[in-house]
């Protein structure tokens, strides 16, 4: 299986490989160290939610798409990144070198308290180390292969990429690594995604035209007790699920809609939440039905876990 990178996975750790920023926030987007004109390079992480190149960093949202979360059983995933050339297209090649650089393990640690450890080199290989960016071009892409089934699902691992080149050409300082990463989070993971929506609040004509079953998303993991996954109503903020973990016995699930997302998306338009949301969990932790309402609209979505 390949996904582009959210790298939008049970309880593997959380991969989201995304191509969307998983680099730390640091000076304006797109600007090399120090600043001033002409060619330079970034780290970019392709998503399978968008299949758009997105910027590398850290920022809580960017840091969070580059989370591992495929399933553990699987014994063989694949993401994609890339080098990108910024600025004027160049004449000549340039051949770029992918590294893993241990150096910035804990790089997110002000942001998530999480030790990350490095992870095994035995659960990962790459397509390559070398990639060209064609005279003309403006990338070069590579694979990384990722072996669910070899990791602790119980560990916090970080497998930070970044890259040199032959033209020395400068990396943009706030996205010059992808942090992808492993949370050890029980039920992060891949889900399948049944939404049902009614028109009215009371669900008297049941369900309306935007339900949807047999979908797939992801339980994204924020640190080893949350995770975000979106609800399938209107721009769809996500979920932030909380739970306690208690020697491996789980309890205390809440959930709530992301509060941001409610604000900037959700009031401007007058949509409210009128109830909820509340959340059943069942079958051990591997199902997971969400309801609310808002003063127009009935909404359920049920995950169960692939």
């Amino acid at each position: 299986m390949t996904r582009k990178l959210i790298i939008k996975i049970s309880v593997f750790i959380g991969v989201v490989l995304s191509i969307s920023s998983c680099l730390l926030e640091g000076n304006q987007l797109n600007l090399p160290p120090g600043g001033g004109g002409g060619s330079f390079l970034l780290m970019t992480y392709n998503t399978g939610a968008n299949s758009a190149n997105t910027n590398s960093g850290i920022s809580p949202t960017a840091f969070s798409n580059c989370a591992l979360s495929f399933p553990a059983t699987h014994k063989l995933d694949s993401a994609n990144f890339a080098v990108t050339l910024q600025g004027p297209v160049l004449s000549k090649d340039v051949t770029v070198t992918i590294k893993i650089d241990n150096s910035r393990l804990l790089d997110n640690f002000a942001t998530d308290s999480i030790p990350y450890v490095a992870l095994p080199d035995s659960t990962y290989s790459f397509s390559s180390l070398t990639g060209v960016i064609k005279a003309g071009k403006t990338y070069a892409q590579f694979t990384l292969y990722i072996k669910p089934n070899k990791i602790n699902a119980a560990d916090n691992f970080m497998l930070p990429i970044t890259a040199t080149n032959d033209s020395n050409l400068p990396i943009a300082t706030n996205y010059q690594t992808i942090y992808i990463h492993a949370i050890g989070n029980p039920i992060a993971g891949g889900y399948t995604w049944n939404f049902t929506r009614c028109s009215t609040p009371d669900c008297a004509n049941g369900p309306d035209g935007t339900s949807f079953s047999g979908a797939s998303t992801i339980f994204s993991p924020v640190n080893p007790t949350t995770v975000r996954v979106p609800t399938g109503y209107y721009t769809q903020p996500s979920y932030i699920i909380t739970f306690t973990n208690t020697g491996g016995v789980l309890s205390n699930f809440q959930a709530i809609i992301d509060p941001v997302a409610v604000a900037n998306d959700w009031t401007p338009v007058g949509v409210t939440i009128a109830s909820g949301p509340t959340i059943l969990v069942e079958n051990n932790n591997t199902k997971f039905t969400l309801h609310y309402t808002t003063a127009t609209r009935n909404c359920t979505d049920v995950y169960i876990k692939n």
